[in-house]
């Protein structure tokens, strides 16, 4: 609804669910129910195909949250008459999800699926190959008549329409930008639910629809295609790779003869050449261990697709649950417990082999020892990471500063223990003293139901506090309940994180914070966790280009931060980093290099009063988001001492401009 081109919004209920019905009508869009389900989500869209007119399809699964610019940025490819559809990438908002990696410290994320919608699908584009991939993306209605409307008859309609496009001689775009955010599955039983859907769907191409002998496709799309179904058979080689080493130690069998020195070199150099392969191929997206373990985590599951086919056995099309977190029994986890079994069995045999002289093969034994240690560590790797209790919150809270005001009524013996913050000690209407803490903090992370809150001040439990969000350009008043307390040992101790619930929010205040979320904070994770050069073409590029390395490491910390200029509005934001030399932060506006700011920051230590010149920014979001860059250029000597405690250093004397009298 809040995308910015003009168009129609529908709900397709299979469920035809009458409450929804009546939501739909509050909300402002239209909604389209059908009594029977034939054909899951592809009999869904034609049914709806047939009741609306319009000449362009945008598709989103219930949970993807598409951004305001959308449409915008995807239509103009439809100037080409050839053009059938557009695909986006795929991106998932809940990096909490046993598919994420995330590296708070060093800022670095990585998702098991980063590999294929940022890397593999650009590549298929090249060759006219990318296909749709269930949804964010736009299709023209015509094309779609062109062929009967969407692929009915499988459980994954989304690449057979793709084929039928493109034997019509239709073309698909892939626009590699993520311009929708949606929700990853939270547990392992959902997530093996969608993985053997996709895997079933895309293997029966060899059955029904091959694309190495199907007419219509060019060689090109024949072999990206192939590459495709043959790339979800990849768990019987790895069931062999895994299997293999305690097989070798506990019947010494050897699959290659002889297993010597002579084999050993060559196949660590082969190895060597993989990985690096890998890694420079995969341009930073991929990892190794982390791959590897997901391979450990489904090879099961691909080969069970696998054998599924080969039986022809039916398939129905079973929607992934994206709720609350399901708990993981044994049973879900029986392969990887065997195979872990099975791995340290055949490293005790081999090392009682050895120990007691039973075989005298340590160039043998020894490195099947090693790969079934590796093995075993990444099947126990697996077991403990989806068994482990990840998902305290139904709802993911999306990660991200913001300034937060707070006020909170107390009792003046507890107000005047207040570290920092303003304390106000004020009577009642009945006569009663009662002291209140105002204070300026951070928002550590937001949803519409809560919130988590640091401040420089001890706040007590189960009270009210009234807080003032800054979402960018907008404030909201609203009030919460601090539920607990996190501790925290950043800057000594001296900074607190509550737990807050929202009270009584109403139906704008929560727009408003979802608004926030999905346009501002998720982009700008993004933005900080995205891929980065390594260190070595850092360093290279820097001394290529002659730019001057930084002396002064930065302290990734966030801080409040008030910000005044001539010729801007006053700007209330927080800190990326900071460091004796200076700070940066993101902007909801452009500030033009060169500007002379005046700027407070709050801290534990005091407010540090402080002049800066912007020196470097950067666009995120095209008129949005700006990464600032200030370099000090006047600070008083009390916002040295403050600066010295945050970032743990002494500054050098004239390091910072100090203000003097009235000679300055």
């Amino acid at each position: 609804m809040n995308m910015r081109y003009p168009h129609k919004t529908y709900i397709l209920d299979d469920g035809n669910r009458p409450e929804l019905a009546k939501a739909s009508v509050k909300w402002g869009c239209e909604y389209i129910a059908r009594c029977e389900r034939s054909n899951a989500k592809a009999g869904n869209l034609n049914h709806a195909l047939q009741l609306t007119q319009g000449e362009f399809i945008a598709i989103f699964d219930a949970d993807f949250v598409p951004q305001s610019d959308f449409l915008e940025k995807t239509l103009g490819y439809f100037g080409d008459q050839k053009v059938a559809f557009i695909q986006t990438p795929h991106n998932y908002y809940n990096v909490d999800s046993f598919q994420f990696r995330i590296k708070k410290e060093k800022e670095k994320s990585w998702n098991e699926q980063d590999i294929f919608y940022r890397l593999m699908m650009p590549c298929r584009d090249y060759w006219n190959s990318t296909f749709f991939a269930g949804t964010a993306a736009v299709f023209w209605k015509k094309a779609l008549d062109d062929i009967g409307g969407f692929a009915t008859g499988t459980i994954t309609e989304d690449l057979h329409t793709t084929m039928l496009l493109y034997k019509r001689g239709w073309k698909g775009i892939y626009h590699n930008e993520i311009l929708s955010n949606g929700l990853a599955a939270k547990d392992l039983k959902n997530y093996h639910i969608q993985k053997l859907r996709w895997a079933e769907g895309n293997i029966s191409l060899l059955f029904n629809n091959n694309p190495l002998f199907t007419r219509g496709l060019s060689f090109s799309q024949r072999i990206c295609f192939f590459a495709i179904i043959f790339g979800w058979l990849i768990g019987f080689p790895k069931l062999i790779y895994f299997i293999t080493p305690p097989i070798m130690i506990l019947t010494g069998s050897y699959p290659i003869a002889p297993f010597d020195i002579s084999f050993i070199w060559r196949y660590v150099m082969f190895l060597a050449v993989i990985i690096f392969g890998f890694k420079f191929a995969c341009r930073g997206y991929g990892r190794v261990r982390y791959d590897e373990c997901y391979n450990m985590m489904n090879f099961f599951i691909l080969i069970k697709a696998a054998f599924r086919n080969l039986f022809r056995l039916k398939s129905s099309f079973v929607v992934t649950k994206k709720g609350l977190h399901e708990a993981i029994g044994m049973y879900d986890i029986i392969p990887q417990a065997l195979l872990c079994l099975i791995c340290f069995a055949g490293v005790a045999w081999g090392g009682f082999k050895l120990s007691y002289g039973i075989s005298a093969d340590f160039l043998g034994i020894g490195t099947a020892i090693f790969w079934s240690i590796i093995n075993g560590f990444l099947a126990l790797f697996v077991m403990e990471s989806v068994t482990r209790p990840h998902y305290k919150r139904k709802d993911f809270r999306f990660i991200g500063g913001f300034p937060v005001q707070y006020s909170i009524r107390i009792d003046p013996e507890f107000a005047t223990s207040a570290v920092t913050g303003k304390v106000v000690i004020r009577r009642d209407s009945g006569g009663e003293w009662f002291g209140s803490v105002i204070g300026l903090g951070v928002g550590k992370d937001i949803n519409e139901h809560g919130i988590s809150l640091i401040t420089f001040t001890p706040l007590p439990f189960d009270k009210k506090v009234s807080l003032s969000l800054y979402l960018d350009q907008k404030v909201l008043q609203c009030k919460a309940t601090i539920l607990y307390m996190q501790h925290s040992n950043t800057l000594h101790g001296k900074m607190f994180v509550y737990g807050a619930k929202f009270e009584g929010l109403s139906e704008h205040d929560i727009d408003l914070i979802n608004m926030y979320c999905f346009n501002t904070i998720l982009p700008r994770f993004r933005y900080q966790f995205s891929k980065k050069p390594s260190l070595f073409l850092t360093m290279s590029s820097k001394f290529w280009k002659r730019v001057q390395f930084r002396r002064d490491i930065r302290k990734k910390i966030t801080l409040p931060l008030i910000i005044n200029a001539t010729g801007y509005s006053p700007l209330t934001v927080v800190t990326n980093d900071i460091s004796i030399a200076g700070l940066s932060f993101i902007s909801y506006f452009l500030l033009e290099s060169g500007v002379i700011l005046d700027m407070e920051v709050f801290t534990p230590f005091g407010t540090l009063n402080a002049k800066g010149i912007v020196k470097h920014v950067r666009e995120i979001m095209t008129g949005h988001s700006y990464f600032v860059q200030v370099k000090f250029i006047q600070a008083p000597e009390c916002s040295e001492d403050i600066l010295s405690n945050i970032t743990g250093k002494k500054l050098k004397q004239n390091h910072i401009q100090r203000e003097t009298d009235a000679k300055v």
